[in-house]
Order: structure tokens, then sequence, then C-alpha cells
């Protein structure tokens, strides 16, 4: 039997050095990532994203856990920073 994913979305401010293609690129390729999604510019070198994941576990566990590996695997983003209040399980 099948295990119940949810789908779960969050903004998050992230700030980078290099391409920003790269970054989203590196952060689409995690398993659990959907999608990321820019929503606004906020100056040089930072954006306001929508990341959209699916997992088995509770939202924010699941998207802290996607936090500590951007920081970790990708070497041109310098800081993520989730708004939590735009934590949204989507159906």
């Amino acid at each position: 039997m099948a295990t119940p994913r949810n789908t779960y979305s969050m903004q998050a401010r992230i700030r980078y050095s290099g391409r920003l293609v790269d970054v989203l690129d590196r952060i689409r390729a995690i398993r659990m990532v959907l999608m990321v999604h820019i929503e606004k510019d906020l100056g040089k070198d930072k954006e306001l994203v929508t990341i959209k994941i699916l997992t088995q576990y509770p939202g924010m566990k699941s998207f802290q856990a996607v936090r500590q590996m951007c920081l970790g695997k990708i070497e041109t983003l310098k800081d993520m920073t989730y708004m939590e209040s735009t934590l949204t399980k989507l159906f």
C-alpha cells in the first residue's frame, strides 16, 4: 500500500552569487521539490521564490530538510530564509 503524500507550497527569500538560473536548477534537482517559481526581484542577488514540494512528512519539517540540502550542496546559494506564514497545504 502506498504512503499518502501531500503537496506543500512556501515562499523563501534567497541570496546567491553567480547566475540565478544555475541556483534554481540545483534547487529543482532535489528529489522532493516539484517547482521553484520566481515571485519578485528584491534587488541585486536577492529573489523571492515560491517552492512546492511533495512529501509524506509534515510540511515545515520537510522544508527545513530542503533548506539544509540546498545550503549544503549549492555553493553559490548564500542564504535561504523561509517566510513561515506562507506555508500552504495544496490538496
